[in-house]
């Protein structure tokens, strides 16, 4: 048989198959075929397989993959539906403030009255270059096709349509922002000149434990266990049409008990303290609520203060500006370069994946490259350094 003939034989086998990968708790199936994008989720490889080869046979050749009885819902009044009575509960609040005003102001407007069983990949790119053209970034670009995305997966879910249009559409390239973790020095050097404030401990939780700012500012004293030595996260200081609160962490990883050490332990009961002095100054204006950090009448502290104290708190030792997420970069170089493991890095953090802990927080670190002079100086022949 030629290689021609093997690279057919092959093309024909894997022809309508798809791949399988594991998801969740179970497997999905993505099977792509004449355009045209089937997935399916099954709680093994054979049933995810066979659910998705069904919905692939059941595709109808004359009406483009549309269910009978989906013709006609369109785009906006199921989009609207489905985020608002299904998909708000599975996401923080700030998302859905978001997702439902990107559906309100963009994609209702340009594609709403598409129905479901005729979107196409085109209306997806229209949507993206009217979006681009009314000056919204690449990053709200994006998220727009997410949710279209999630949304029509749940519409395949449902049977209302048998295949994902927005999975061919064009993918938003997003600039990745520099990163730029603080070095031990400048940890070592910030902690030491915050030392006797209330600004000491806020500083430890982010810098070497990675605590998001909603999580810092939203965890309580009932958090801290003294006896035990831990710290566990549990939920997350968010607005709420207009209402600071505690809400459900964003994913179940996000939630993790976290080992505090001697200093840090220290730190906490030393703020404590500053905090008892601070509610005695307030007085009758005190609001119990239990928090670590809160402003100063024991309510929820305002994000933008705590922004700021912590740019001046960087000015102080004399360390360039850095935004305050990269304290949690910083925090997870610093376990990395220390060689801590990478799954034991993405618990620390509260990721959902070891992919996302990977790529996004440790690529800074210069441990991987480590060595790698030693490697390649015993290589080839060896010569002495000239004078020149």
């Amino acid at each position: 048989m030629s290689e021609t003939n093997k690279t057919t034989s092959r093309s024909r086998k894997a022809n309508g198959q798809g791949h399988t990968y594991p998801f969740g708790k179970g497997y999905r199936t993505v099977i792509q075929d004449k355009g045209r994008t089937v997935t399916a989720t099954g709680k093994t490889e054979s049933q995810s397989k066979s659910r998705a080869k069904a919905k692939l046979k059941a595709l109808p050749p004359t009406v483009g993959g549309l269910i009978p009885g989906a013709a006609q819902i369109q785009l906006g009044t199921f989009l609207v539906r489905w985020l608002t009575f299904e998909h708000k509960h599975r996401i923080a609040p700030t998302t859905y403030k978001r997702y439902i005003g990107l559906a309100n102001m963009f994609i209702v407007p340009a594609i709403g009255h598409v129905t479901l069983g005729k979107l196409s990949k085109h209306h997806i790119n229209q949507l993206m270059s009217q979006m681009a053209g009314a000056g919204q970034s690449a990053r709200s670009q994006q998220q727009a096709r997410a949710l279209l995305s999630v949304a029509m997966n749940a519409a395949v879910e449902d049977d209302l349509v048998a295949f994902n249009p927005v999975a061919n559409s064009r993918r938003i390239k997003v600039p990745k922002f520099q990163i730029e973790p603080l070095s031990e020095t400048e940890v070592n050097k910030l902690l030491t000149e915050s030392i006797g404030t209330v600004q000491h401990a806020r500083l430890r939780v982010a810098l070497l434990y990675g605590l998001r700012q909603g999580e810092a500012l939203g965890l309580r004293w009932s958090d801290v266990d003294f006896k035990k030595q831990t710290l566990t996260v549990r939920f997350q200081m968010q607005k709420v049409d207009g209402v600071k609160q505690l809400v459900k962490l964003k994913t179940v990883s996000s939630r993790r008990t976290l080992p505090l050490d001697e200093n840090t332990l220290i730190a906490l009961q030393e703020h404590k303290r500053l905090i008892s002095a601070e509610r005695a100054v307030a007085g009758d204006e005190w609001t119990e609520t239990d928090l670590v950090f809160p402003n100063s009448t024991g309510g929820f502290a305002n994000s933008r203060w705590d922004h700021t104290l912590w740019s001046r708190s960087l000015e102080a030792a004399g360390i360039p500006k850095r935004r305050l997420h990269d304290a949690r970069h910083t925090a997870a170089t610093i376990l990395f370069d220390r060689g801590m493991d990478i799954e034991v890095i993405r618990r620390f953090l509260g990721h959902s994946s070891v992919e996302l802990t990977a790529k996004t927080y440790v690529h800074h670190s210069d441990r991987a490259l480590r060595g790698t002079s030693e490697v390649l100086s015993s290589l080839g022949t060896h010569t002495t350094m000239s004078g020149n």
